[in-house]
């Protein structure tokens, strides 16, 4: 059978390293909001966006994405040999959510928070000013509309990759991250598209935990993870050759 790259330990813990260092750049992210003055002037707010703070929150999820294309390719690698199918259509899933995430987060970072306010800065009228200001609004229905099929995709691979997992000893945590996340997703996305926006406080106080939740149990899964040709040869059992020699492995 074809070595399966992904499945080796060397990119397992790497991979679980990535989702620890996404908690830890959500926990950034709640920092620097904590630390960021609510306002609701729309002049402020344009400005906010170009604080230091507020730039480094923005790149380090940027980048942040790019890291969990590795972390889901590493995911979806260990379901590889029992649900290959499974395991390709939920990366998939996963791929189109990091995508549309990189693609949005850079039009907020490069434009919103970085061009706009310098725009805003050298407009000479108000009515240039004013036309600047509609600018973030516009921006966030479009990100609402397109937070649709990002939402979708990254349920559409938690929940395939629920079912390409095995019976392995530790495959319950893997379950609990991306079943937990499945869910998540799902009461979100009714919320926010058939019901309307009723939770968005009780969302944003638990959104935080909620990563460590997800995050932590699949950084421990790959971490506690043995691929069947580890687990087979860490346990072979060893004999002497007929010659009565060293002892061999069986096999």
């Amino acid at each position: 059978m074809v070595e399966n790259i992904f499945e080796s330990k060397q990119h397992r813990i790497t991979a679980a390293a990535v989702a620890i260092a996404y908690c830890a750049i959500q926990t950034f992210q709640w920092y620097a909001f904590s630390r960021m003055p609510s306002t609701s002037d729309p002049v402020q707010e344009l400005l906010q966006g170009a604080e230091p703070l507020n730039i480094a929150r923005a790149i380090l999820m940027l980048f942040s994405f790019f890291g969990l294309i590795y972390l889901f390719m590493v995911c979806c690698g260990t379901t590889f040999r029992r649900r290959p199918t499974l395991s390709i259509l939920s990366l998939l899933g996963f791929f189109t959510f990091c995508v549309l995430e990189i693609q949005l987060r850079s039009v907020e970072l490069f434009y919103i928070f970085l061009r706009l306010p310098a725009q805003y800065h050298a407009a000479t009228d108000a009515a240039s000013q004013a036309w600047l200001l509609r600018i973030p609004a516009v921006f966030a229905d479009v990100r609402s509309a397109l937070y649709f099929p990002l939402g979708l995709s990254w349920l559409f691979g938690s929940v395939l990759l629920c079912f390409a997992l095995g019976g392995h000893r530790f495959d319950w945590l893997a379950r609990l991250a991306f079943g937990l996340n499945a869910v998540r997703l799902a009461l979100r996305m009714l919320d926010v598209y058939v019901v309307g926006p009723r939770f968005d406080t009780l969302y944003s106080d638990l959104y935080l935990p909620l990563v460590f939740i997800t995050f932590a149990p699949m950084a421990a899964w790959l971490l506690l993870h043995e691929p069947a040709g580890e687990r087979s040869s860490s346990r072979r059992p060893l004999q002497r050759s007929a010659s009565g020699g060293s002892p061999v492995a069986n096999g």
